[in-house]
């Protein structure tokens, strides 16, 4: 095995004895790597810290082509502490966004801009006021699934091709395609027999969508979004996810936040 070194961010981790782990890493050189670090949760051990939420410089000695090897070396080079305002909603969206990253990356495939947004997400949840976080992970998560190549289409209807917004009333429900990822137009509903996983969106809640899919994440952290939109928007991505990815699953991170948000009514839009 040949000794790389790269940097990364850790997605995930799980004990496999009293002092060792093994760690999902993302890198921007080799994708999702799995590393076996023994004697990890020594305090003075030689490797360092592998501290989570934080941007890390990794020696590590990888088995050939594949995705896993062993840590060798790791410094922490850049750490996020969210000691903001609002720190129990900055941890959520930045595990949320973390365990979307490790349910989506295929081991082994190098992400690099997806690393680097990834980077520019974390910096702005450890800074920004707490009230644009809603925003700024909307746009970083439908970010995310257009880069991977999930990205639905919102506009364009997936029958006929034509303008979604142009075919529909003003306060008409618009219909997402599960099967066909994206919007489709009544005309179209009534030939696609047998495709019955619709779900129905407002008009002002997909154009706020809409906003979102095209901003960046300094334009999607000013836009407005209530966390109960927000939950929405995650459920029919993760159903999106499921039938065309097969690998997404729910967001856990996703279920503190919305017991946070019943008691503490202060990150919606």
């Amino acid at each position: 095995m040949a000794l790389h070194k790269t940097e990364g961010i850790i997605l995930s981790s799980a004990d496999w004895s009293e002092s060792s782990q093994t760690l999902n890493v993302f890198t921007p050189d080799c994708g999702k790597i799995s590393l076996t670090v023994k004697g990890s949760k020594k305090i003075n051990g030689k490797r360092g810290r592998a501290l989570k939420f934080s941007r890390l410089e990794f020696s590590c000695y990888i088995r050939g082509e594949k995705a896993s090897g062993y840590l060798s070396d790791v410094d922490p080079v850049e750490v996020f502490m969210f000691e903001k305002d609002g720190q129990l909603g900055r941890l959520t969206f930045a595990s949320a966004a973390l365990e979307t990253l490790n349910n989506l990356l295929e081991a082994g495939e190098p992400q690099a801009v997806c690393y680097q947004i990834t980077l520019s997400f974390l910096r702005m949840t450890d800074s920004i006021e707490k009230k644009r976080l809603p925003g700024l992970f909307a746009g970083y998560i439908l970010r995310l699934v257009s880069l991977l190549g999930f990205r639905p289409n919102l506009v364009g209807c997936a029958g006929c091709g034509k303008d979604i917004r142009t075919v529909v009333a003003e306060d008409e429900t618009l219909l997402l395609s599960i099967e066909r990822g994206g919007m489709v137009c009544g005309s179209c509903r009534k030939k696609m027999p047998g495709e019955n996983s619709l779900i129905g969106l407002k008009p002002d809640f997909h154009a706020r969508l809409v906003r979102l899919m095209e901003a960046s994440l300094v334009e999607a952290s000013k836009i407005p979004i209530s966390l109960s939109d927000l939950n929405l928007m995650v459920d029919i991505l993760t159903t999106l996810l499921k039938f065309h990815a097969g690998t997404m699953k729910k967001l856990k991170s996703f279920d503190f936040l919305d017991k946070l948000s019943k008691a503490v009514k202060t990150y919606g839009g």
